[in-house]
């Protein structure tokens, strides 16, 4: 089946060459050597197109490849104007090196006449021309490359504001649905009779959440520290609901210099939380910790036995915002019994 496979490749760029080579032949011929079909010279005519296919075939081709190259290297909309010189100047160059090399070869073949009588009847009005032409072919290719950058940077920003939009959306959900309200009231009624200062304190990290959500919900990325202040307070939230069943083993170090997606950290906080037991039998250990260029989030993986299968909402949110910003991907893991997700770090620049 492999086989077929690359047999059916190999068909379908054979033809793409065969119809480049008669239809860009054909066209090359109509423009540059019309008197020659008008005066049904159809031997001349065959010969032309034979070179002309030729020279359209390694132009295109080779012209498609310098712009993929090109794009990969420099970008159309991180650097426009050195894109746009450096393409009309290597368009230039292989332009007139594969007419120069086309012609010689053609014309040394097809006349039985050595490598230099060939370059010696190079005509200077037919490299001109071919300059020009593929020119315009270029800049068309070059311009279409353009568009399609363009038009793919506003699908991606379209993507990326759905994703957020949905990521805020989700994370207000889960802190706002009638169980967070329950839960955190019912912990808040039973701390102002036990101890009102730590019920002051529980009011004062609830509404620092609240705040931080609402600060950042036009933001696309944030400083760690600002992060890992929203966090502590989340933290402190859960960890005097759950108490002991809940360990954290927060060993993440504020960076200036270093920026995450906004709330990824509490969501998936939230995610061990939600989908895994909680109690004093069988607690919850969480790990958040710094390696490298990722910040790793890891709990041990114990599900409920009332988890529905989880959509992954949070995750694919975080993922694809990442992967929009910085190119980079999240990686999700479950071995040995944990649970661990490493989220890149963005380094903001001086």
């Amino acid at each position: 089946m492999g086989q077929d496979v690359q047999r059916h490749g190999i068909l379908y760029h054979l033809k793409g060459v065969a119809s480049h080579f008669l239809l860009g032949g054909a066209a090359l011929v109509l423009l540059l050597n019309f008197n020659v079909v008008l005066k049904g010279e159809w031997g001349k005519v065959v010969e032309l197109w034979a070179f002309n296919g030729t020279l359209w075939v390694a132009l295109g081709f080779g012209h498609g490849v310098i712009v993929d190259r090109l794009e990969k290297k420099m970008p159309w909309l991180q650097m426009p104007v050195k894109r746009f010189w450096v393409s009309l100047a290597v368009s230039l160059v292989y332009t007139t090196v594969v007419a120069v090399v086309v012609f010689v070869v053609f014309v040394s073949i097809t006349y039985g006449v050595s490598i230099s009588q060939s370059f010696a009847a190079l005509d200077q009005d037919f490299l001109l021309t071919v300059i020009i032409v593929t020119l315009v072919i270029s800049l068309f290719l070059h311009g279409r490359g353009f568009f399609f950058s363009w038009k793919e940077s506003i699908l991606e920003a379209e993507k990326l504001k759905r994703a957020h939009l949905s990521a805020q959306y989700e994370s207000l959900k889960n802190q706002v649905n009638p169980h967070f309200l329950f839960n955190s009231f019912n912990v808040l009624s039973s701390l102002v009779y036990k101890d009102q200062g730590l019920a002051a304190k529980f009011i004062q990290q609830l509404s620092r959440v609240y705040r931080y959500v609402l600060d950042t919900r036009d933001k696309e990325v944030v400083s760690l520290p600002q992060e890992l202040e929203m966090l502590e307070a989340y933290l402190f939230l859960v960890k005097i609901r759950f108490g002991e069943a809940l360990r954290i083993e927060l060993s993440l170090e504020p960076d200036d210099q270093v920026a995450v997606v906004p709330l990824s950290l509490q969501m998936l906080v939230e995610n061990a939380v939600k989908h895994n037991v909680v109690s004093k039998r069988r607690p919850l250990t969480l790990e958040i910790r710094r390696e490298k260029g990722q910040i790793v989030v890891r709990n041990n993986f114990q599900p409920r036995e009332d988890e529905r299968e989880s959509l992954g909402v949070g995750l694919a949110n975080i993922g694809e915002r990442y992967r929009y910003l910085a190119g980079l991907e999240i990686e999700v893991a479950q071995a040995n019994g944990f649970f661990t997700v490493r989220i890149p770090v963005i380094l903001l620049q001086e």
